[in-house]
């Protein structure tokens, strides 16, 4: 019986230690803005040899001549080759960044909505309700409503943002993948689609997103990805702990990936030396010491 209330506690604990911490309704991405193209198409003409550049000519007057709109491949290996280009590259690039921009709107115009919503609703006089119950019973309907709304929206912004990762991975060329601009855009899809999966309560799915997330270049140094990660991971532990849906040792897993960034989150913000990650430390270690209890 104290196994489950302890374990039940921490799971508690780790939803509450950071909620002050939710993300700016107001400010639904922190993302810097990104040029068109990710890299000019014309770059390394300059640099060619005079032999590369007649190469070029000549290429192009052969396409020219075989141009055929009908042409479909067999064979897709020399089609491959084509991700590969500065062209397509710049082409998926666009796209990618169109769905990112028309999947941030989509939660901008929707928070615009449920503001006036709530205006109007706070405007309207109610002189019919006599009874304390109809009042609770009418804002409970009201939050109903924008709760359909904010969850409409963000299932639309995750369809944008999952186009968009699409679009990024099709872009195969390792050069172009370790542009600035490519890590940025990536960043900021991956961040977004998590933040909404989340909300949309689809926290299995984050995980995986995460942790390539975390894996771009400084963004492991972020808390919240951390914070985001051991909440989808005790929600994994806490779902085959009550429905029996895995084995012992995947809920040990679970709870292991789950105490490794909690703390990781509590150190990146709050320091080592802070009672705050002292605190942590220690119901990591209470839920470490249930794990192995017989």
């Amino acid at each position: 019986m104290n196994k489950i209330i302890l374990t039940g506690f921490f799971i508690i604990t780790v939803g509450a230690l950071f909620a002050q911490d939710t993300t700016n309704p107001a400010n639904p991405t922190a993302y810097e803005a990104t040029p068109g193209e990710l890299v000019s198409e014309d770059e390394d003409l300059d640099k060619l040899s005079a032999e590369e550049k007649a190469v070029r000519e000549r290429n192009l007057r052969a396409e020219e001549l075989w141009k055929n709109a009908d042409y479909r491949d067999y064979n897709r290996a020399f089609a491959e080759l084509h991700q590969l280009s500065n062209a397509f590259a710049n082409n998926k690039y666009r796209l990618a960044l169109s769905s990112y921009q028309s999947g941030v709107n989509t939660i901008i115009k929707m928070r615009d909505e449920v503001e006036l919503f709530r205006k109007e609703k706070a405007e309207e006089k109610h002189l019919d309700e006599k009874w304390y119950w109809q009042i609770v019973d009418r804002k409970a309907r009201e939050e109903r409503i924008i709760q359909r709304m904010q969850d409409k929206a963000k299932l639309e912004a995750v369809t944008y943002f999952t186009r968009a990762v699409n679009h990024l991975d099709e872009i195969k060329n390792p050069n172009l993948r370790e542009k600035p601009a490519f890590k940025r855009l990536l960043s900021a899809v991956y961040r977004n689609w998590v933040m909404y999966q989340f909300d949309l309560k689809n926290l299995p799915q984050c995980i995986p997103i995460l942790e390539l997330y975390l894996e771009i270049d400084e963004n492991e140094k972020e808390y919240p990805a951390h914070k985001y990660l051991a909440q989808c991971y005790a929600f994994q532990e806490a779902i085959i702990k009550k429905y029996k849906t895995g084995t012992e040792d995947q809920m040990f897993r679970f709870r292991y990936k789950k105490n490794v960034h909690l703390l990781r989150a509590a150190e990146l913000k709050y320091g080592k030396e802070s009672a705050e990650y002292k605190h942590v430390v220690n119901l990591v270690n209470r839920d470490e010491i249930i794990s192995v209890q017989p």
